[in-house]
């Protein structure tokens, strides 16, 4: 079991139907009736919290709930699409912050799903949910064990795969990509790993100006996302 907290995020678990166990409150006459009016369709207890449980780092906005472990999506389930779509690779990420951030914004760009790997990397948990605003619980997360055979799987299954760097040689504006695509995105500090470099189709790079350095991953991320859905939504595709 694990715990989330916050009025949006246990509202967006009940909505998905992502298993709640308990609601714990501070206040009852300060629940919000969506949260109340969800739980008890789903026969969710509702309890007065305790003062053990009003120590958790989850706890937010007097409420607190016991959930099922994060569920991750099936890899088959996200390269088994013959839709045009674009799939998020990360390569390494270590900041809860930022991961949860970046699933956010793929929720809204309209990004097939995402995946992770298993080692070295930061996994879905509370702050990620948090960061996410719940969108976590409506995106196929996929937990894989290579991240350069996942590559190479999306690859057979006719995915173009691009990395992103500040150094790359495909502007990402004068560009047209479509189709299936899989997008890399590099860890915080070190970038692109050489071998997942090499294995992607071409690298592409956000322009910019100033000498400040590169963005933000998460940032980065969402201009990469929006970009892509720019240029499907002129084509008339949606995703």
């Amino acid at each position: 079991m694990e715990y989330i907290g916050g009025k949006q995020l246990i509202t967006e678990a009940l909505k998905s139907g992502h298993k709640l166990h308990r609601i714990y409150f501070q206040n009852e006459a300060a629940i919000d009736k969506n949260v109340i009016a969800l739980a008890k369709e789903k026969n969710i207890p509702l309890e007065s919290i305790t003062k053990e449980l009003e120590l958790r780092p989850e706890l937010a906005q007097g409420l607190l709930a016991v959930a099922e472990p994060y569920n991750y999506a099936d890899f088959d389930m996200l390269a088994n699409s013959e839709q045009d779509g674009v799939v998020l690779i990360l390569d390494h990420l270590e900041d809860p912050h930022n991961l949860g951030a970046i699933i956010r914004t793929a929720l809204c760009a309209g990004a097939k799903g995402l995946i992770i790997p298993d080692d070295r990397s930061v996994k879905i948990n509370s702050t990620v949910l948090k960061v996410s605003a719940g969108a976590a619980y409506y995106l196929p997360v996929v937990k894989v064990k290579n991240i350069n055979q996942a590559i190479s799987k999306l690859k057979d299954k006719g995915f173009w795969i691009y990395g992103a760097d500040m150094n790359g040689d495909i502007n990402l504006f004068n560009s047209k990509l479509d189709g299936l695509l899989g997008i890399v995105v590099g860890n915080e500090g070190k970038g692109l790993s050489k071998m997942v470099r090499d294995n992607c189709d071409g690298i592409v790079s956000i322009p910019q100006v100033g000498s400040l350095g590169s963005l933000n991953v998460s940032v980065a991320t969402g201009v990469i996302l929006y970009e892509l859905f720019r240029q499907r939504s002129i084509n008339g595709v949606k995703k």
